[in-house]
């Protein structure tokens, strides 16, 4: 084959991957021979066995775990609603799901209100690391203001880089439970929180050293 030859039969199946790609790409009718060859549908010859694959674009799989799993999402809806009504679902601006609202330890001598945001990995479910695949970061108070005011690092809270925010490290990953039978994720997350938030502020009321709560296994 001569060197002219080869170089328009490599120009030519370069011209039929461009035309390929650009058909898949704008989602166009096709058809596929028993080969599994794709072709435009005037390409058909008579007596051709092929199947039409009509308009469409290939579906992507969703980034986010509660468009991969509805019924996981459902399932955090209704614990969420059934254990903690107070917290409302939100959703941040990079597609990650989470929730607001408050909680009161409820220990004389504490009149702290905690706002916290819970946010989801994109991942989620997972139990990889502490905290789990959830994050909980508590709005107000500010916990770097609070380590101002003792003049310490604040035990059991974990630093995102990122943000430089602090969340409160409440569980171990080998503690972490998830799944639909354990309904362990939001709702459990936040109830660790609480008792991360119980022994903050017995430590402020000087119920608790910062070595027992350093200590205590939240």
């Amino acid at each position: 084959m001569t060197t002219a030859i080869k170089d328009a039969t490599k120009d030519a199946a370069a011209d039929r991957r461009k035309h390929l790609a650009a058909q898949l790409l704008r989602g166009e009718s096709v058809m596929v021979t028993q080969q599994g060859e794709i072709r435009s549908l005037s390409e058909r010859g008579d007596s051709e066995v092929a199947i039409t694959v009509p308009e469409g674009k290939l579906a992507a799989p969703s980034l986010y775990w509660y468009e991969r799993d509805p019924e996981l999402f459902q399932a955090e809806l209704e614990a969420m609603n059934h254990f903690f009504p107070q917290f409302r679902p939100d959703r941040l601006a990079d597609g990650r799901m989470s929730w607001l609202g408050s909680l009161a330890s409820g220990i004389p001598g504490s009149q702290r209100i905690w706002h916290l945001q819970l946010v989801y990995d994109h991942d989620h479910p997972h139990g990889d690391d502490y905290g789990g695949s959830i994050s909980v970061f508590p709005i107000e108070p500010d916990l770097n203001a609070l380590a101002e005011q003792l003049d310490e690092p604040i035990p059991h809270t974990l630093r995102h880089e990122a943000s430089g925010e602090l969340s409160l490290c409440t569980v171990a990953a080998e503690s972490f439970r998830h799944g639909r039978d354990h309904c362990s994720t939001a709702a459990s997350a936040l109830a660790w929180a609480a008792k991360w938030i119980a022994a903050f502020e017995l430590r402020m009321l000087g119920e608790l050293s910062t070595a027992q709560f350093a200590g205590h296994q939240i």
